[in-house]
């Protein structure tokens, strides 16, 4: 008997405590929510997915993607943690025990594990005999929440030696609190060098503070930025000019391994807005590939040798021969959904033949709905399942705010890229 499949869509609940700080805060979180849509893909494509509201056009989509085994159900209030609504709403409870079916057992895949994921198990175990495995929870949540921060991997990397070679860490030192940052920026300006300010449990790119030789308004800059108080604070090289932006995920089990899932080119609108990934078999020929796959894997081995177990990804900047490591996300990442996209709607040798990728598109006017999208996108659109190339609308809880996610699959990393072009331009967003 096959084991089902419970994906706990939690994408923003490490963000959230973080992200009151922002001004637009509520702007914020809902396009963060949106997020938990990428789900649709996680695992296998049969499963239950609890998420903060009811993902958009999901009929849409599982009829246009064959998803007819896909359950979605949504706690009745959103306080910041999926796993503590998910206890609070004794109906849901009571769907999730029912799903477990007769071998009362559930495979349990969240974005993110966090301390109430250990508490929502525990209830399931002694309150309703349900067993939960766990094949992407690390059991020692320190460790994760640690490894999940600015400065853990910076740490990690310096005790593997990684502050040199050809995959390593920006030059860079750590702050105790926003009070040592205006030292620590001076210092690196002085010789000349750009840095970036980032909070040490930052996501999102909320709060990032780039400074460059010259200014002189650093004390004024990290005042007014509500995302700076006396947690730690990393204070790093900013790298920019001719640079890419690779970045990789790999897979820590229990009792094997750990192996590469996949790596990705991210898509960027200026020095910090990331609005999409591609992953394709031409990767494998840039020059940055086997340092970052080759460095990522060193950073795997150390992590499951301390306890580390599941996914985690690694963001990194490719420049001058040298790939530096500057952001590894202990969970999911914004990507998984892009290569489970693949694996599930094309086949598991999808990069022999195809190039995948997501792209967000900001912008739109408020109140669109999905049979517009389709009009304005027209014979763009087609399934994987019928066609060798097309465009997929995804996340669309998020639509009506004027932000689109879709999905991309063409022959190659060339043509994938032409068709964003002719999504954006049939959206009207060149004009």
């Amino acid at each position: 008997m096959t084991t089902p499949t419970l994906c706990v869509c939690n994408a923003v609940d490490t963000l959230h405590d973080f992200a009151v700080r922002a001004d637009d805060v509520d702007a914020l979180l809902s396009e963060c929510y949106a997020q938990q849509d990428q789900a649709l893909f996680w695992g296998p494509l049969d499963k239950m997915l609890i998420t903060y509201e009811p993902i958009g056009d999901l009929d849409w989509q599982r009829k246009f993607l064959g998803l007819d085994g896909v359950v979605n159900l949504s706690p009745a209030v959103r306080t910041g943690s999926l796993f503590a609504d998910t206890l609070a709403d004794p109906g849901l409870m009571a769907a999730v025990v029912a799903y477990a079916g007769p071998g009362r057992r559930l495979r349990l895949i969240p974005h993110t594990t966090t301390t109430d994921l250990w508490r929502f198990v525990e209830v399931l175990r002694t309150r309703h005999g349900v067993v939960v495995e766990l094949p992407e929870s690390s059991p020692q949540q320190g460790l994760r929440d640690l490894l999940d921060t600015k400065t853990g991997l910076r740490d990690l990397a310096t005790d593997l030696g990684m502050t040199d070679g050809p995959c390593r860490i920006p030059p860079g030192t750590h702050c105790s609190g926003k009070h040592e940052v205006p030292e620590a920026v001076r210092g690196m300006l002085t010789t000349g060098t750009p840095c970036i300010v980032k909070a040490d449990r930052g996501e999102a790119s909320l709060g990032l503070l780039i400074f460059r030789p010259g200014d002189d308004d650093i004390t004024e800059r990290l005042a007014a930025s509500r995302f700076y108080d006396e947690d730690p604070v990393v204070v790093e090289e900013f790298l920019d000019g001719d640079i890419g932006f690779p970045s990789v995920e790999y897979m820590v089990p229990a009792d094997a391994p750990p192996h590469l899932c996949y790596t990705t080119d991210m898509l960027f609108e200026g020095a910090t807005h990331l609005r999409g990934n591609v992953t394709a078999r031409e990767l494998r020929d840039r020059w940055w590939y086997r340092p970052l796959t080759e460095g990522g894997l060193r950073l795997a081995q150390e992590m499951q040798r301390r306890g580390y177990r599941g996914r985690f990804g690694i963001d990194a900047i490719a420049r001058d021969g040298v790939v530096y490591m500057h952001d590894l996300n202990a969970r999911r990442t914004g990507s998984s959904h892009v290569h489970e996209f693949g694996e599930h709607l094309i086949g598991p040798d999808y990069l022999d033949t195809h190039a995948v990728g997501n792209y967000d598109f900001y912008g739109l006017p408020a109140g669109l709905d999905l049979p517009e999208v389709l009009r304005l996108l027209g014979r763009l659109v087609a399934s994987p399942r019928h066609a060798a190339r097309g465009v997929v609308p995804t996340e669309l809880t998020d639509l009506p705010t004027g932000r689109l996610s879709c999905m991309f699959y063409a022959s190659s990393l060339a043509e994938l890229h032409d068709l964003i072009v002719g999504a954006r331009t049939a959206l009207g967003l060149d004009r």
